[in-house]
């Protein structure tokens, strides 16, 4: 089996690395029309690595939807090795990951690692989403997140889109 878009499901995420994260969000919401964000500050992890080994990551993220495309924006706040880190320092800020919600992560890995291709990052967050980013940006293009999420994540998600449906130009934050 090859790792098609039909074997992963759908890219439904966009995500950027930012430097100031207000001021990424104040740039989708005023001049694209994306928002609201909801923010999540220094996302905990109980287990997260970069190339095979525990880094002490501390970023924050912001989540908003454009139609059916989640759009996320990442700043990182310390200097821990990661994916994030790396991509701001060696290419500045932007377009760093797509990602997509698979079933079942293990058997994704197994999947892309009879290709060759294997995590850069991976781990689990404290809300229980578990998370790899693949070594797929050779061509150069992006890396891809594969994200198996827990069911009240998913159903935060669909918030977040909803509200997205909903939302008037006005405060683009929701912080929580």
């Amino acid at each position: 089996m090859s790792a098609s878009s039909e074997s992963i499901g759908p890219i439904i995420q966009f995500s950027y690395v930012v430097a100031d994260l207000d001021r990424a969000i104040a740039h989708w919401a005023e001049t694209l029309g994306v928002a609201p964000f909801f923010v999540m500050a220094h996302v905990p992890y109980k287990t997260c690595l970069f190339r095979g080994e525990p880094t002490d990551l501390d970023m924050s993220v912001a989540l908003a939807y454009s139609g059916g495309v989640q759009v996320e924006l990442v700043q990182q706040h310390n200097q821990a090795p990661s994916i994030f880190r790396e991509f701001l320092d060696q290419r500045g800020e932007g377009l760093q990951h797509v990602g997509t919600i698979v079933d079942d992560l293990a058997a994704s890995l197994a999947n892309f690692a009879g290709q060759g291709i294997f995590p850069v990052q991976e781990g689990e967050a404290e809300n229980g989403t578990l998370f790899a980013y693949m070594d797929t940006d050779r061509i150069p293009g992006t890396m891809l997140e594969l994200f198996q999420l827990p069911a009240k994540i998913a159903s935060a998600f669909d918030y977040m889109k909803q509200a997205s449906c909903k939302w008037n130009p006005g405060d683009p934050i929701r912080r929580g």
